[in-house]
């Protein structure tokens, strides 16, 4: 190979390492994140079944999210957010390995100005907030509807973002723009016990 055909190579390869730097930051970038790992960690406080029409019924979920670093530095969260998308799986290993029945993106409207806070975690700490989800599910026997799941066991993973654009004096590297949670089990039984109730939970 001759020189000058090495020197454009070399000059190719660099280009590539540098759009790879590039598209990682971008990564980093777009999830808050600058100081390392968060873990966002769901446990179900209160599991409720919503009386629908003939067909489906409303799995409506509150939830309690942990939120973990384990960055060297200082992060904030902002809330509230709320879940955008939610992604549903036959079981953890699916989930985990991205393998989703289905994902369905939600649209939210604030109905009022939301007043948002800058959560504080340190290095090492966490932070626990709550908030809601609802799964649409099937009644035994009725026909497929999409978005919706049988009686069984799922996992089920959510992406929060704010409702609305938050001001600027709270925006930032060090600040989380979206969160990503760990997959958590949701259990949807055959014959439910129905109630009246209003569906979709607000984040606290």
């Amino acid at each position: 190979m001759r020189s000058d055909e090495l020197t454009i190579v070399r000059q190719l390869i660099l280009l590539l390492c540098l759009l790879v730097t590039v598209c990682v930051v971008d990564a980093q970038q777009a999830n808050g994140v600058s100081g390392g790992p968060i873990t966002a960690r769901v446990s179900i406080l209160q599991q409720s079944y919503c009386r629908g029409d003939a067909d489906v019924f409303t799995v409506s979920l509150r939830l309690k999210l942990e939120v973990v670093s384990s960055s060297k530095t200082r992060v904030y969260v902002l809330w509230p957010m709320v879940p955008f998308i939610g992604k549903v799986a036959r079981s953890l290993g699916d989930a985990e390995s991205q393998r989703f029945l289905y994902e369905m993106t939600a649209s939210h409207y604030a109905q009022d100005i939301t007043r948002f806070d800058r959560l504080k975690i340190e290095p090492g700490n966490k932070v626990t907030v709550q908030t809601g989800y609802d799964l649409v599910a099937r009644y035994e026997g009725a026909v497929s509807i999409p978005w919706s799941v049988s009686a069984g066991s799922y996992a089920v993973v959510l992406v929060l973002m704010p409702e609305e654009e938050p001001p600027t004096r709270l925006k930032g590297p060090e600040t989380l723009k979206s969160l990503t949670t760990e997959p958590f089990v949701v259990e949807v039984p055959a014959h439910p016990k129905l109630v009246k109730c209003d569906v979709g939970a607000k984040a606290q």
